[in-house]
């Protein structure tokens, strides 16, 4: 009986070690691992996934231009619906239903299926299959520093983000921020060309919709667009959104408990004030009182008053004042 048991346990267990599942088993977790990060539950496991490959050119060189690293989806998209393949040389295209075999593991927080000698494989079953619809998200999900809680789930998602300004110009690593008020977001160049170098990108740009796959590298979740044909105008490109020349973002989270980061934009260096006050009108912390540099900002708030008290659960109102600017924001302490 004992030999019985432990037959039918080693079948059981090849069995779950290549089970068919969906991107969505794969990801979807409740459960924090170490530095806050969200491992799959099937993290050191092989298993068979089929999706639509939503990505062909994630890391490329002028070595592998296409069909290098990918990623897939879920035919009904939403939350928890991607995966990332990192897997060379398969001819994949977008629009194509793939089912992929291989060892799932997590780079530095990144969920993804690796390459392993004779295990991984990637077989191509239909093309020219219709792409899921990208999913609309707000820019504070992809926060710095990151907030794993809510951008998780949207990690190797297709997804959008609507009505969106950009914060900032374009850095060394190709990254640049935007927000739609909700707080500020990354946008990264990891679909383009290695080398890649974005043009026109200034503080006040617009645009209606910016769609990209989300990733996670170096503790920072990113809209990645695939091509300029994924940041959207449907006026004039040259458009712009005059932003002033001090901005309060907004915080996130909020509501929040424990600590929450405020973000503002300068564009020129000045002195800049930053307090949170009660209803009553009392100012009951004060962030920031210094001179600060022209660039996006994000102090933590950790919901305590200048003696160091925890401050009562509810409203309270925090205002920065600029120059000539002075603008406030309502956050909620819970």
């Amino acid at each position: 009986m004992k030999r019985i048991a432990l037959i039918s346990l080693m079948i059981l267990s090849l069995g779950l070690a290549f089970a068919q599942l969906s991107c969505y088993d794969i990801q979807y977790t409740e459960t924090a691992g170490p530095e806050g990060t969200y491992p799959s539950p099937y993290n050191g496991q092989t298993v068979t996934v089929t999706g639509i490959v939503t990505n062909n050119t994630y890391g490329t060189s002028s070595t592998f231009p296409t069909s290098t690293r990918f990623y897939i989806s879920d035919p009904g998209g939403g939350p928890w619906s991607g995966l990332y393949i990192y897997v060379f040389g398969t001819g994949v295209q977008v629009g194509d239903l793939v089912t992929c075999t291989g060892p799932i593991t997590e780079y530095y927080g990144m969920t993804e299926m690796i390459f392993q000698q004779g295990v991984t494989t990637v077989q191509i079953l239909s093309s020219g299959n219709q792409v899921p619809a990208p999913a609309l998200i707000q820019t504070s999900y992809l926060p710095d520093p990151a907030n794993p809680a809510a951008a998780e789930m949207w990690e190797s998602v297709l997804c959008k983000v609507e009505n969106v300004t950009a914060t900032t110009t374009p850095n060394n690593y190709g990254e640049f921020y935007v927000t739609d008020g909700s707080g500020p977001g990354q946008i990264d160049d990891a679909c383009y060309l290695y080398g890649h170098n974005w043009s026109g990108i200034t503080v006040g740009r617009h645009w209606d919709r910016i769609v990209g796959i989300v990733d996670y590298a170096f503790n920072i979740y990113g809209l990645n667009p695939r091509g300029d044909t994924d940041l959207i105008t449907t006026y004039n490109e040259d458009n712009v959104v005059v932003l002033p020349d001090a901005q309060l973002i907004g915080n996130f989270p909020n509501p929040f408990s424990g600590s929450t980061d405020i973000a503002y934009n300068l564009k020129s260096t000045q002195p800049v004030q930053i307090s949170v006050y009660n209803l009553k009108g009392q100012k009951v912390r004060t962030l920031v009182n210094a001179k600060m540099g022209a660039q996006l900002h994000n102090v933590t708030f950790d919901g305590r008053d200048d003696n160091g008290k925890l401050l009562p659960t509810g409203v309270y109102m925090y205002k920065m004042t600029a120059g000539s600017e002075v603008q406030s924001r309502k956050l909620v302490i819970r």
